[in-house]
């Protein structure tokens, strides 16, 4: 089959158009022209001439404001099915993300190609750099959740203040293994060997076209969270592998959206993905 674009962003923007804007640049930069960008914002209010003139200027950016909130997967739902009205068959490539990322690897496309002739492989992560923690959040999983850690993260959502303490406590550790790590020397795969994995981190993953083609979509259960367990799932139901790429870096500020600490709300959306999760995929 013939695709039409080698490679498509699908972006979702949530009060976050600051980011937004160092995210398209980063994208020229590494890309030039040849990327095709849908940007969906879910922010209630639409921004101003002076976000919307700099953003559309951008010839390669389509922006899309829906007027509501449908959380990540839904709103880039959105922006697929837009791109798709247009197109006679899915990318090559379509790459699912925040726009709080900065694409950073000269020759991005390439390197992405070069698994393209690999059977099976309909997932990639690449490699994800916290520029706060210093760190690459990928792999995300390199096996199944064991269902006696979902009902312990059950009782940690289950209460705000919990909740807040147990991130409180991973704060700690990750400024804890940051220290040992500067201090140590931190270990890289400087090969940038593929390495098979069971899910990605959800900020930003990349679609081969073999996964829209044998039946997967981006419905996600859930309205926010739990992403990468339903990008792992339905891979693994589609009989295709989930690959870390470590060659392909980005760099992501984490929670410019959500912020640091949890309010009740995204509590309440933690407590409904884990649910969504146990229940769906794991008949609990």
């Amino acid at each position: 089959m013939t695709h039409e674009n080698r490679l498509v962003i699908i972006a979702v923007i949530y009060n976050s158009h600051r980011e937004t804007l160092q995210f398209a640049e980063s994208i020229r930069q590494c890309f030039g022209n040849s990327a095709s960008v849908v940007l969906v914002d879910n922010s209630a209010d639409k921004p101003g001439s002076s976000f919307t003139d700099k953003i559309l200027a951008y010839d390669f950016i389509t922006y899309l404001h829906p007027g509501k909130n449908a959380g990540y997967f839904h709103g880039a739902r959105h922006g697929l099915m837009h791109y798709m009205q247009s197109h006679q068959s899915y990318p090559e490539w379509t790459i699912v993300s925040n726009v709080d990322i900065i694409f950073e690897t000269p020759e991005f496309q390439e390197k992405l190609d070069s698994l393209g002739t690999v059977p099976d492989v309909g997932v990639v992560a690449p490699s994800i750099v916290s520029r706060k923690w210093k760190t690459d959040l990928n792999p995300f999983l390199v096996g199944r959740i064991p269902l006696k850690k979902l009902f312990f993260l059950q009782t940690i959502y289950s209460n705000i203040l919990i909740h807040n303490g147990y991130v409180l406590l991973y704060w700690l550790k990750k400024i804890m293994n940051m220290i040992s790590g500067m201090a140590k020397g931190s270990k890289k795969n400087e090969a940038g060997k593929p390495q098979n994995i069971y899910a990605p981190h959800g900020s930003s993953i990349i679609f081969n076209h073999k996964y829209f083609e044998r039946g997967g979509t981006l419905n996600h259960i859930s309205f926010l969270f739990g992403e990468e367990i339903f990008v792992a799932e339905t891979a693994k139901r589609l009989g295709l592998k989930v690959v870390y790429l470590p060659g392909l870096k980005l760099v992501h500020d984490e929670h410019s959206s959500i912020g640091n600490f949890i309010s009740r709300k995204i509590n309440a959306f933690y407590r409904q993905s884990l649910k969504d999760i146990m229940e769906h995929y794991y008949k609990v």
